[in-house]
Parts: structure tokens; sequence; C-alpha cells
């Protein structure tokens, strides 16, 4: 718990081979917001599966849960958040750079405190809305707006790719 309660503040940058990167996107017309255009051929078109993703099949299949798919849509535009058949949340949480909340533009990968701390993820799109993949709806735009669900379990943690 320690470690990600410092990770929440840290702005430095770290890969998941610890070495220092360079964030290759954030805000208007980054690959973070190239990311979230390719994801919305999903909308309204996905189920929602814990572990799903992890497969070519999953995939053509629209079966994803959170982290697969956000890690499907940014390897559409060529960034690399690990192999498609181990990515979580908690590997996704150490890559890319720390943004702070008040700071952060469409295109930066937020997360949530579901079921555990960082237990959910997706990407921002700007006015209080992300696209990802929720258990209740599959790949969606939702709403972060204050007093809705998103925005009570939001953590602030915010990475930007």
């Amino acid at each position: 718990m320690y470690v990600d309660a410092v990770m929440k503040y840290y702005t430095g940058t770290i890969s998941v081979d610890g070495k220092p990167t360079t964030p290759v996107s954030g805000g208007n017309g980054s690959k973070g917001m190239a990311a979230a255009q390719k994801g919305m051929r999903f909308v309204n078109k996905t189920v929602y599966v814990f572990g799903g993703g992890r497969n070519p099949a999953d995939i053509a299949a629209g079966r994803f849960d959170c982290s697969s798919f956000v890690r499907w849509a940014f390897e559409q535009v060529g960034v690399n958040l690990g192999p498609m058949t181990s990515v979580t949340t908690d590997t996704i949480k150490v890559q890319g750079q720390a943004i702070n909340p008040k700071d952060m533009q469409p295109g930066d990968v937020i997360f949530f405190d579901t079921y555990k701390i960082d237990g959910h993820v997706g990407i921002y799109l700007g006015n209080n809305q992300f696209i990802g993949d929720q258990s209740s709806t599959g790949v969606a735009i939702a709403s972060m707006a204050p007093g809705t669900y998103w925005s009570k379990v939001f953590n602030g943690r915010v990475k930007r790719f």
C-alpha cells in the first residue's frame, strides 16, 4: 500500500523495465486521443469479460476487460503497454508520466478505485468523460461529472503515454 500511496503523487517517468521514458502523447492530437478514437469502434459493441482481451479471438469478438481495452487502443497507435497476455491495471499504472489531475488532458489514462486500488482504467476524453470497458456497459463513454459514480471512485492517478 505504501508504494501505491507514493506513486499516486510521483511526477517522474518510469517504464516497465524501470528505465526513464519520455511521454509520447498527451493533449489534443496526441497518441492518447488517437488511441481513444480507435477505441470508439467498439462503443456499444462489446461485452465486458474480466480477464478478456488477452488473445486474438477475444479481441476479434469484442471481449475485453478495462486494462486489455486500453492496451489494445494504445497498441493501435504504436504505443506498447505490455504483453497482451498479462496486461493489468497494475502493469499500466507504473508506466508513462504521472500527471497532476488538475493538468490532465484528453488522451491521458486515468484510474479508479473500484474493487481494489486502481481497479479500473480508461482514457480521458475531456469534459468529464472517458472511454473505457465497464462491467455494466462494455466499451462505452462514461461520465465522471461531479456526483457521478465515476467521479466518486476516480483516485487522481493520471498517466500520459
